[in-house]
This record gives C-alpha cells, sequence and structure tokens, in this order.
C-alpha cells in the first residue's frame, strides 16, 4: 500500500495521502511537510463516521467518496473495503479524481482484510 502512495505522492497537484481506518487509525502515509499525521487522520474518521452515520439515518447507500473543499484544495476520501485513502490536494482541475480512484482500487486489492496493524 506505500507504494501506491508513494505513487500518488509523485503527482504535482497532491500535497499528502494517507490509508485510515474507520476509526481514523494510521495504517500507512506518506504526507508532505507542514501535514499533521494525526490532524489529518483525526479528521479523516471523523468525516468518515459522521458521513456514514447520517447516510445510514436517512436510509441512504454508503458513501464512495467524500470531498471537503478549502481555498488551498480538497481532502478527498474514498472507500477501500476496510480502510479509506485520504488524498490531500493543492487547488486544480477534478480531473485528479481518475488517479485517486485508480489508487483506491489499489488500495482495497492490497488492504489486509482481517488483523490490521495501525501505525
Amino acid at each position: 500500500m506505500e507504494s501506491v502512495l508513494e505513487r500518488l505522492g509523485s503527482e504535482p497537484w497532491v500535497r499528502g495521502s494517507l490509508i485510515v481506518s474507520d476509526e481514523g487509525m494510521v495504517v500507512c502515509d506518506a504526507l508532505q511537510g507542514g501535514l499533521d499525521r494525526d490532524a489529518v487522520s483525526a479528521l479523516a474518521g471523523l468525516l468518515v463516521n459522521e458521513v456514514s452515520a447520517g447516510l445510514q439515518e436517512s436510509g441512504l447507500e454508503p458513501f464512495t467518496r467524500v470531498v471537503l473543499s478549502a481555498t488551498a484544495g480538497e481532502l478527498v476520501i474514498v472507500g477501500c473495503g476496510q480502510v479509506y485513502l485520504v488524498v490531500i490536494t493543492t487547488a486544480g482541475s477534478e480531473a485528479f479524481y481518475i488517479e485517486i480512484d485508480s489508487a483506491a482500487r489499489r488500495v482495497a486489492l492490497l488492504a489486509p482484510k482481517v488483523g490490521m496493524k495501525a501505525l
């Protein structure tokens, strides 16, 4: 999974990425300078849990992607089975979603089904 994050990190629009459990525990990360791993993973865990609960309470299907847009970029969360790919982007076009979805599919194939250990 680390190789997926490294490949993603080579894209100019990526400020960092990590893989987290639904509790926000970091499985692995490739964050660039200035990004706080604990803060990003806590935010991702909060968003995953709150959005999932809201969708379930509303009788809606689980999410496939959550995007939090800010002035300088986006935080994108994609479900990958039992883990989530979290990507922090710079401001730019939506073309990067193709690469993020491709990385999410690779993570889903590589993610262990049981016994995940957080870093």
